[in-house]
């Protein structure tokens, strides 16, 4: 019997704007079963726009002010792809991508929010903030002590933008507006404490003029002058994304997605929009982050409602909502229905305000993790648990082929079994993995279960040649099974096919969850094969990959990982071992292995028994995946940890050491150079992108015994010495 329902709805959103925070949030509250959520995001932590002008004068760290994708979707049982979307289909219900597979939605929802309006090429844009901060952190070389730079837009926004720079950098800034001073629909009190504080920063106002064009060190204004900078920051008024009016959605003259008072869009029901990317009609309000975190709510209220089948509700926004502008210098100025107070308590109330709204989905992820029960029917297991013909034969369709003369009966032929002709004199290097998802990205998780599959031969120095799928698919309803097997599977011929390797056939089927594994054949030399024996006293042992994968994925699980920390682990795992092996085999390698589920100290462990010799690990040498020493000193671990100590057993629990017994999927190779060819190899790897490293040395066995000191790679003493069991 299944322990879930099956998927019969897929809602999905699009932008991790304000809005669709409070979404996840609320769902994650009060999970609806059934329903698969999808967050597509630009980059894996998403701005507070409160927060930006603190971050940019250092009063703010970065995670201060960024929300944590990974946490939030983790919390709400939702799959979140890092992506930029590159098109809405909203007939054919896709999102689509430049280079992975589209994502379908039953419902969709729009909080990508909007670009400056401003001339192409004319300088750099505020929005995207994800986007404008890296390029900001570009820039500051160039802006020493004499440089100018101009803000274009003279709102709340371009002002504290103006303000915020002028405390970060020795540079000149220049405020250009196109009204007759800054802030004009900020009541006159207001007006004149943000000119003070513009004054006093020493901000140069151009007003009264609008900026045309930014080339040659000079900004064009409309009065026929320009203005000489040496960059152009624009924070005017903001337009929809171009994808937005090019998907066919209704959309007003900015660009913007037009909705109702529901926030559905008028022309396609089924397609919701809020934040600056969208135009309420009847009830038009200021792009400002604070009618985007007020329609979170609303918006995950009508989402529910239109995945169920019922009528939306109005949503009735206020006409006036409070605005507070930071100055700097502690102090900062708010107004409301005319009125307006200023100073320092006024920065603490924003500063508490911004702090307690970032607060609800930093904290709430570690506090609550959605649940789902099910009473679905038991299905047919068996042969009766596979996709249906016609839907496989549109995913092997899909599939590329790799022409070999070598491959007689493929992917192209309706044949019971693959065959193939192995080259005269080739030793066939055969091996098998399987596991089960663990991210909810079908495509990500083929490219990973490809690479992991694949190691096994670059470990043997192989070349691979042929691989066998065995995939899983969780039972839902629609075409989704086709779509995520779809998508697994281009994830997985994507790797194959950069590695040499081609997918000659599999078997699919139902499962309780999603899973993905390959019989993978290669083909050597048989005097060539590398072994786990091998290792000689005086090797150095070089590790391709940094560690750190099993205590990043179980952090993942318990909504305790930062986005990028993921991504990070998710990027190095995607990796084939293919280039490491390359490189490996010119420095004359003697043994190798690659480090996956027994971790960094086990597999190390294997190699010493093979060769009959000892060794000194370094475990401050060996390169370790952002966060992955964080939550390893938190005490996070992966299941298979504990009984991977067992290869050091009273080995110190400090983080570069718990790391040692760390479980690796996808991880590096672990090999054996000459002592003398070692700089020489691990400056090669570098070179071609690897993170490689030294992390031991190879030793005599004493009395016989595999043994594994853990020593600075310096000299110094042995902090303890562990016999491989």
């Amino acid at each position: 019997m299944r322990n879930q329902p099956p998927i019969d709805r897929d809602l999905v959103l699009l932008g991790a704007g304000h809005a669709h925070v409070e979404v996840l949030r609320r769902f994650a509250m009060r999970p609806a079963p059934g329903l698969r959520i999808t967050l597509i995001g630009r980059e894996p932590h998403t701005p507070y726009s409160g927060m930006l002008p603190g971050l940019i004068r250092g009063e703010y760290g970065f995670d201060a002010a960024h929300i944590d994708l990974a946490p939030l979707a983790a919390m709400a049982g939702a799959r979140l792809i890092v992506a930029e979307a590159a098109a809405i289909d909203p007939e054919a219900r896709e999102v689509r991508f430049a280079a992975r597979p589209a994502v379908g939605f039953d419902v969709l929802s729009i909080d990508v929010g909007g670009i400056p309006a401003m001339p192409d090429g004319a300088g750099t844009p505020v929005k995207p903030i994800g986007g404008f901060l890296a390029r900001l952190d570009a820039l500051a070389p160039r802006l020493a002590e004499g440089a100018r730079v101009a803000v274009v837009g003279g709102g709340a926004g371009g002002v504290e933008l103006a303000l915020a720079l002028a405390r970060r950098f020795p540079a000149r800034i220049a405020l250009v507006c196109a009204e007759a001073e800054p802030l004009t629909a900020a009541p006159r009190r207001a007006r004149a404490v943000a000119r003070a504080a513009l004054a006093e920063a020493g901000v140069e106002l151009a007003c009264g003029v609008r900026a045309l064009g930014f080339a040659d060190g000079r900004l064009s204004l409309s009065d026929g002058s320009a203005l000489a900078a040496d960059a152009a920051l624009w924070a005017t008024g903001v337009v929809g994304p171009p994808m937005l009016a090019a998907s066919g959605l209704a959309c007003d003259a900015a660009g913007c997605v037009a909705v109702d008072r529901t926030l559905a869009s008028v022309s396609h029901p089924h397609v919701f929009a809020a934040g600056d990317c969208a135009a309420i009609q009847g009830a038009a309000r200021p792009k400002s982050g604070v009618w985007a975190v007020r329609a979170g709510a609303p918006l995950a209220a009508n989402l529910r409602r239109a995945l169920t089948g019922r009528r939306p509700r109005p949503w009735r926004p206020q006409k006036q909502a409070l605005a507070i502008l930071g100055l700097g210098g502690g102090r900062a100025v708010a107004w409301r229905n005319g009125l307006s107070v200023s100073g320092r308590l006024v920065w603490r109330w924003k500063d508490w305000i911004d702090r307690r709204w970032m607060a609800m989905y930093a904290d709430a992820p570690r506090r609550m993790m959605a649940r789902r029960t099910s009473d679905d029917a038991m299905r047919c297991a068996g042969c009766a648990a596979k996709l249906p013909a016609e839907a496989l034969r549109g995913v092997l369709a899909a599939l590329p082929r790799m022409p070999s003369k070598d491959i007689l009966i493929g992917l192209d032929a309706a044949d019971d079994a693959a065959a193939a002709l192995p080259p005269p004199g080739q030793a066939v290097v055969q091996t098998v993995d399987q596991f089960r998802a663990f991210i909810d990205d079908p495509y990500v998780f083929g490219q990973i279960a490809a690479a992991h599959a694949l190691s096994d031969l670059h470990a043997m120095g192989a070349r691979p040649w042929t691989a066998l799928a065995v995939a899983a698919v969780p039972y839902m309803t629609g075409g989704r099974m086709a779509a995520d097997l779809a998508a697994m599977m281009q994830g997985a011929a994507e790797v194959l096919t950069a590695d040499g390797c081609a997918l000659v056939g599999g078997h699919s089927a139902e499962g309780a969850e999603a899973m993905l594994g390959f019989a993978v054949t290669g083909l050597a030399e048989p005097v060539a094969l590398w072994r786990k024996a091998g290792l000689a006293p005086g090797d150095a042992l070089v590790l391709t990959k940094p560690v750190g994968t099993g205590v990043i994925l179980a952090a993942q699980m318990r909504a305790r990982c930062k986005a990028r920390w993921l991504e990070g682990a998710l990027a190095s795992m995607r990796r084939s071992n293919g280039p490491a092996a390359a490189i490996l085999r010119a420095h004359k390698v003697r043994a190798c292995t690659d480090v996956t589920g027994f971790g960094l100290a086990g597999h190390l462990t294997e190699m010493l028994r093979a060769s009959g010799v000892a060794a000194v690990l370094d475990p401050d040498a060996v390169p370790a995946l952002e966060g992955a020493r964080e939550l390893a000193a938190e005490g996070i671990e992966s299941t298979l940890a504990p009984a991977n100590r067992a290869a050091l057993p009273g080995a110190s629990a400090e983080p570069s050491v718990a790391l040692l017994f760390d479980p690796q999927t996808s991880g590096g190779l672990l090999a054996g150079v000459p002592g003398a060819r070692a700089a020489g190899c691990v400056a090669a790897l570098r070179a071609a992108g690897i993170e490689a490293a030294v992390v031991g040395r190879v030793l005599a066995a004493a009395s016989g015994r595999a043994t594994i000191a853990l020593e600075a790679l310096d000299g110094a003493e042995p902090e303890r010495e562990g016999r491989a069991p």
